[in-house]
């Protein structure tokens, strides 16, 4: 799954948990490591949002999560 599609999800209603399970593995690992990617949630906006630089926004979205191999580990 892509990063884009998880913060897609995530942004659409899904929950971590469930995100998570479907990738088998810890939820704490996935908000780690969305974090480490520049993605934090914004509480005004109800929603994440990346925070790293713009220019790295379109590439960090196609970034495919299981070949990370999880970087909280």
């Amino acid at each position: 799954m892509l990063i884009g599609e998880i913060i897609q999800k995530l942004n659409n209603g899904a929950t971590y948990e469930d995100i998570a399970s479907s990738m088998k593995i810890r939820e704490d690992i996935l908000k780690n490591d969305l974090k480490k990617f520049g993605f934090h949630y914004e509480n005004k906006e109800k929603k994440l949002v990346f925070t790293g630089y713009e220019s790295e926004y379109e590439n960090t979205l196609r970034v495919c999560y299981p070949d990370i191999k999880g970087l909280s580990i």
